[in-house]
């Protein structure tokens, strides 16, 4: 059964037999002499001596086009009045009327069995209603039920005055209205109007549909007939359904029946619904919605609405709900003109967190126009600013968490659009202009400002695909390298590139090869100038046996694994620029949203036997992050509320031990995620001597790292190192990580001495972190003859320690105050 009925249905083909109407206008040439088409065999009978050979009648605008002969007039090139046309074997093709060149009244088009395909209305090239017959045998027809069932023989299709299709139906031989399943549908609940279809999903839908893509209003409702959902679209893109937000872009695109239907259904009713209409810049809509509330003698009744959270201690007595703006609102609205004015103040709330978090917001409006707008972090600085010039111009910028300017855009009067992304000391680091979405230029600068490329519009395409050309600059503005880029921010490398010396004499071309996920950025020239040495060396004594894995047989999360033993190599090499792509395509590849790929189990194995190799501690830090990343699932928490230490217990417990099946080492092609987790904590506990000797480094980040490690290894060694580092680490941050990581290991007496002693620590964290292990190592159950060790989570104990610990989550600031050690 197909899926896809996002087609208009016209009197053409589309997915799923859904045809498109266009505008129902003839594109075809003008018809060709009957003995001048090659291969006609002479006109066949039934087909009248006054029929002309046409050799590409178009069945519906921007569809097929078929040979046939017709029989009609013809006025300046286009058809006009009543047109008959054949099958070049002579087996009726199409009827209909038509009128300056558009299709106009009826029309019916036959299958190859001469059976009826389809019959049509149209007023004026728009389609009315079209209805298309299914056929006992095979047919070319564009209209096509392959893929329906059986049961289905006609789909009918009703548009509204402009072109949109409003509904379909499908119906059995009998003429009774089933599902696109083919089963019986439901008698229609009260309140579904006649447009709605009734899906096999038990919801009754009333999409509308434009040029294939959704457009304007969708509403949905549950079997019932109670109102489920009503969404709002634009050229197939969905850009509202919650609140009031779909009866305002219908309002914003003048869409009058979507703004009707909206306010049927009972949008415009939340509470403050006329002040988000105003400060969306909508007056006609909130004057509206005003003149309704007097009329009605106050705020009507919402159909849905939440109970909003309090509002901010900072908020005064007069600020307003606002429901589609999730936010209490201080803003004055002109109730004669429905106009936005002067400035408004506004404490915005999130339903999507665990509790209602505040931030501050301001916008000027000037003659109902929102001519700018600010945001705030809750510290007080900014956070994103827009400006709006009665030009035309725009700026747009965005500070990150922070407090680093990060992005801004631009637009010009003349229409053009640059964006800025900047480095973290304010420099610019890129800047693209495009006009009409067409690039103008873009430039890459270092931190100090140098400028390090410039990519161009050029005419030229590799692979058949348009591209960009790319050009590296060294500090003295002498091209390096050279070579095409895919279009826009997000693209890549493409085709082989040219490589300079400084003086501009030629070193070859490169290709970017397993490089598919690196994306243009200010140093490709750099990356460019290292492949040839990268693919030149030789693979280390760590990688020997790297090939020996069917890498082709498993799965990223971009394609297969193949490239890894390319990118792998790249870890060892000295060149920074090597190993900085190395490590962010392998991290994109392996590792996602929380979540493995089968790869990544044979290729942590890897990557651990790697650490030692690594040129510079810098680069040695970020790949034990992954690492980090990958056995900590990221210090996320579980879809259940599970702990990052529950999950890591958890996978432990389930992958740790002996093999299920087959070879390990060499039975990856079986692998699925649990397995790739068994190989990475078998390797984890291979590296423990590694572990061990980074949880000794200088470098405070390296031994956190290394102990994060150290508590997911499974086995009494890994264990055995992590009680001595409790004496021996400096850091109190690290000791803490080292005793929520104890509770990752077996209990027994060693791990309970070195808990117990700690939990009357001075510190607080080290206090609350040795409680929250001792419980979840159950200790000290009931009979024990006990006393009392505190941890306390009151004042003394900083949320912000316990933010850079891997293995907390948010139980460290909720665990017990008093825990008993036992005796």
């Amino acid at each position: 059964m197909p899926d896809d009925l996002h087609s208009d249905n016209g009197v053409g083909g589309g997915s799923g037999g859904v045809p498109g109407p266009g505008d129902g206008a003839f594109e075809s040439g003008r018809p060709g002499a009957a003995a001048g088409w090659a291969g006609s065999g002479g006109r066949p009978a039934g087909v009248p001596a006054e029929a002309e050979f046409i050799e590409d009648w178009e069945l519906f605008p921007g569809g097929p086009k078929r040979p046939a002969w017709g029989v009609g007039a013809w006025s300046g090139g286009a058809p006009t009045g009543r047109w008959r046309l054949w099958r070049p074997d002579g087996i009726a093709l199409e009827e209909g009327d038509w009128h300056d060149g558009k299709r106009h009244g009826t029309l019916l088009r036959y299958h190859d069995d001469g059976t009826l395909a389809v019959r049509a209305e149209h007023r004026d090239g728009t389609p009315v209603t079209v209805t298309g017959h299914r056929s006992d045998n095979p047919s070319s027809d564009p209209f096509s039920f392959d893929g329906w069932p059986a049961a289905v023989r006609t789909i009918v299709h009703d548009f509204d005055d402009g072109g949109t299709r409003v509904r379909w139906a499908c119906f059995a031989a009998d003429g009774t209205e089933v599902t696109m399943a083919g089963d019986p549908v439901p008698e229609r609940p009260a309140g579904v109007p006649e447009v709605a279809t009734f899906w096999p999903t038990g919801k009754w839908s009333a999409p509308r549909w434009r040029d294939g893509r959704l457009e304007g209003l969708a509403r949905h409702w549950n079997a019932d007939g109670t109102p489920h959902l009503i969404v709002y679209n634009r050229a197939g893109d969905e850009v509202a359904r919650y609140g009031d937000k779909p009866l305002a872009e219908a309002a914003r695109d003048g869409d009058a029946a979507s703004v009707e239907l909206c306010l049927a259904a009972g949008l415009g009713r939340s509470p403050g619904a006329a002040r988000y209409a105003a400060y969306e810049e909508l007056p006609e809509l909130a004057l509206r919605l005003l003149r309704r509330e007097r009329a009605e003698g106050g705020q009507p009744a919402p159909v849905v609405a939440y109970e909003p959270g309090p509002p901010p201690p900072e908020a005064p007595g007069d600020a307003v709900w606002v429901q589609s703006m999730e936010s209490y609102v201080v803003g004055d609205v002109d109730e004669e003109t429905g106009a936005a004015v002067g400035t408004w103040r506004i404490w915005k709330q999130s339903r999507y967190a665990s509790h209602f978090e505040h931030s501050y917001g301001e916008a000027d409006f000037t003659d109902g126009r929102r001519a700018e707008r600010r945001s705030y972090f809750t510290s007080g600085e900014p956070a994103g600013l827009e400006r709006r010039g009665p030009d035309g111009t725009r700026l747009r910028r965005s500070w990150d968490y922070r407090h680093r300017l990060d992005r801004e855009t631009e637009w010009a009067a003349d229409g053009t659009r640059t964006v800025r992304s900047f480095h973290p000391g304010g420099t610019v680091h890129m800047e693209r202009t495009t006009l009409d979405g067409n690039l103008v230029v873009g430039s890459w600068f270092d931190a100090s400002g140098i400028r390090t490329a410039e990519v161009t519009a050029v005419d030229a395409t590799v692979d058949g695909e348009p591209v960009e050309w790319w050009r590296a600059l060294d500090a003295a503005g002498a091209v390096v390298a050279e070579g095409a880029v895919e279009p826009g921010t997000a693209g890549g490398p493409v085709g082989p590139w040219r490589l300079y010396g400084p003086d501009g004499t030629g070193l070859g071309s490169v290709a970017f090869d397993g490089l598919d996920r690196v994306a243009v950025n200010a140093d490709l020239g750099r990356i460019a100038h290292a492949l040839p040495g990268w693919h030149a060396a030789p693979a280390v004594p760590e990688l020997a046996d790297a090939d020996r894995v069917p890498w082709a047989g498993l799965a990223t999360f971009h394609g297969d694994a193949r490239h890894l033993p390319f990118l792998l190599k790249g870890l060892t090499l000295a060149d920074p620029y090597a190993f900085s792509t190395a490590l962010a395509v392998l991290s994109d590849l392996l590792w996602h949203q929380e979540t493995i790929a089968t790869a990544t189990g044979p290729a942590f194995r890897y990557l651990t036997a790697l650490v030692d190799r690594v040129a510079a501690d810098d680069d040695r830090k970020r790949l034990l992050e992954l690492l980090v990343a990958v056995v900590t699932v990221d210090n996320a928490t579980g879809e259940t509320g599970e702990s990052v230490t529950g999950q890591v217990r958890r996978l432990k417990s389930a992958f740790a031990g002996a093999p299920a099946h087959g070879e390990w080492s060499t039975d990856y092609t079986r692998y699925d995620w649990e397995d790739a987790y068994h190989e990475i904590f078998t390797s984890l506990a291979g590296a423990v001597p590694v572990w061990r000797a980074l949880a000794a480094h200088r470098r405070a980040g390296l031994r956190h790292a290394a102990v994060v490690l150290l508590a997911a290894a499974p086995g009494e060694a890994a264990a055995g190192v992590l009680e001595e580092r409790l004496a021996a680490e400096p850091s109190a941050e690290i000791r803490a990580e080292i005793l929520l990581g104890l509770a990752l290991h077996d209990p027994g007496p060693r791990n309970r001495r070195a808990l117990e002693r700690h939990l009357a620590d001075d510190d607080p964290l080290l206090r609350r972190c040795a409680a929250l292990s001792w419980s979840r190592q159950g200790y000290a159950a009931a009979g024990d003859a006990a006393r009392t060790g505190t941890a306390r989570p009151g004042d003394d104990l900083d949320p912000a320690r316990c933010r850079g610990l891997r293995l907390a989550g948010d139980e460290l600031l909720t665990a017990p105050e008093k825990v008993h050690s036992g005796s």
